[in-house]
């Protein structure tokens, strides 16, 4: 795999004098980087989305049935809320990093130890406070690692094959959720079997990634003194200086909202509207949930990869992204309307088609947005914001709908008008077509 070396301390300066950690990269990457950044990144959405699909509304709803809604949104909220200080914050972190080992690796490799440890905390549960602490721990601890290779993009991937890696990294998510829900849901069946399993994963993956790949060091007196008042200071990027960049935080923000407003409950859609074990006698409602993540995944990876090679060939993020909103928000209006099984196997695809295509050019195009190369860890970490703020506040917000309206129809008509706002945040977007 090329892009894979040991460390060296020397740190190589680019032409216009600056070191090569900080310059705007030019060299392409190889396929096998990229697949090598995927594994690493599906080890983490493949925990995401076996405990927050299948695991977490399973468990607490096994532990505490009467305020099952409003345990998995107190649980999920402030889980996210913390994944969303850690992603920033190891973001600045890392940008500061002088090791020899580079300024993202160390990062990825104590994040992987440390989230497993919240694992194997989760799989020792026996309340829902346990559930509370080990998912709070593993969603910092994991978007620190997050964080990291999130930056790995800006650093080392040329802005002409962007579009191609976000495209292939995209995959990442899918696959990975989908991959964790299936794993949990369909195969496993036993939660702290579940557990251990993807702890394994997390380990052999990520560690040996840290290990392997190149990070080009960056010397010390380039490092920009870090406080947490300065870091507080610099978290916030001037919408008037940076318009671009603020529009585009918007428009990762609010498809994401729609998406994540619908994805948590879905398990519970389908054991309190669609009354799947009773639809479907002897099968759990977990097989049920895992059934739709694998036809979201078949259609999403198809156009995860292809809208970011269109994208690069037609030389144009806006207009893809505007398509996946739209192809997003319509199946939410019909699963809300028609909860037949067939028409929720449809939607669901459909989803898919749209969540796929939009996340892989949106990816290429906040790279593209990025205010300085010095800052490419913490921009990026604010950008990342946008994708763990709606995972926090959604479902809290669903929750609520769903208390007021005993309505699952409304939760999934909301979704899909948010949704929709995503194709009118790209349009202002000046220095991307």
């Amino acid at each position: 795999m090329e892009n894979v070396a040991f460390p060296t301390k020397a740190a190589s300066i680019h032409p216009n004098g600056q070191p090569e950690a900080l310059a705007i990269p030019t060299k392409r990457v190889s396929i096998g980087f990229l697949i090598a950044l995927t594994l690493a990144q599906m080890s983490l959405f493949l925990c995401y989305g076996g405990i927050g699909s299948i695991l977490l509304p399973m468990q607490i709803g096994e532990l505490d049935p009467v305020n099952k809604v409003s345990s998995l949104g107190l649980v999920t909220g402030v889980a996210v809320l913390l994944a969303l200080i850690g992603n920033p914050l190891a973001g600045a972190l890392s940008d500061r990093t002088s090791s020899r080992f580079g300024r993202r690796r160390p990062w990825i490799f104590f994040g992987a130890i440390v989230s497993a440890l919240a694992l194997a905390l989760m799989m020792m549960a026996k309340n829902v406070a346990m559930i509370f602490i080990g998912w709070s721990a593993f969603q910092l601890c994991s978007n620190f690692i997050l964080a990291a290779l999130s930056a790995i993009i800006p650093d080392q991937v040329p802005e002409e094959q962007r579009g191609t890696a976000s495209g292939i990294i995209g995959l990442s998510a899918s696959i990975g959720m989908v991959l964790g829900s299936v794993m949990v849901g369909m195969i496993i069946r036993n939660a702290q079997t579940s557990y251990l399993v993807m702890l394994i994963t997390l380990l052999i993956v990520l560690i040996p990634f840290a290990l392997l790949m190149k990070d080009k060091h960056l010397p010390k007196e380039y490092v920009q003194s870090f406080s947490l008042i300065g870091f507080l200071k610099n978290f916030w990027i001037n919408p008037r200086k940076h318009p671009d960049f603020a529009w585009a935080w918007l428009t990762r923000f609010i498809p994401f909202f729609g998406y994540f407003l619908t994805a948590n409950y879905m398990f519970y859609f389908l054991q309190d509207a669609v009354h799947y074990d009773k639809l479907f006698p002897g099968q759990g409602v977990e097989q049920g949930a895992s059934q739709l993540q694998i036809v979201m995944m078949v259609t999403s990876l198809v156009f995860t990869v292809l809208g970011g090679i269109l994208s690069d060939r037609f030389r144009s993020r806006k207009l893809f992204i505007v398509i996946g909103c739209a192809i997003m928000a319509v199946p939410l209006v019909v699963l809300g309307t028609i909860p037949s099984w067939t028409v929720i196997m449809i939607m669901m695809g459909l989803v898919g088609v749209g969540f796929g295509m939009y996340t892989s050019v949106d990816g290429a195009l906040v790279t593209q947005v990025l205010p300085s190369a010095e800052n490419r860890g913490k921009d990026m970490g604010i950008i990342n914001i946008a994708n763990t703020l709606p995972q926090s506040l959604a479902p809290a917000f669903a929750s609520i709908i769903i208390n007021a309206t005993h309505s699952y129809f409304m939760l999934f008509l909301v979704g899909a008008v948010i949704a929709l706002l995503g194709t009118l945040t790209v349009r202002p977007i000046k220095s991307v077509r």
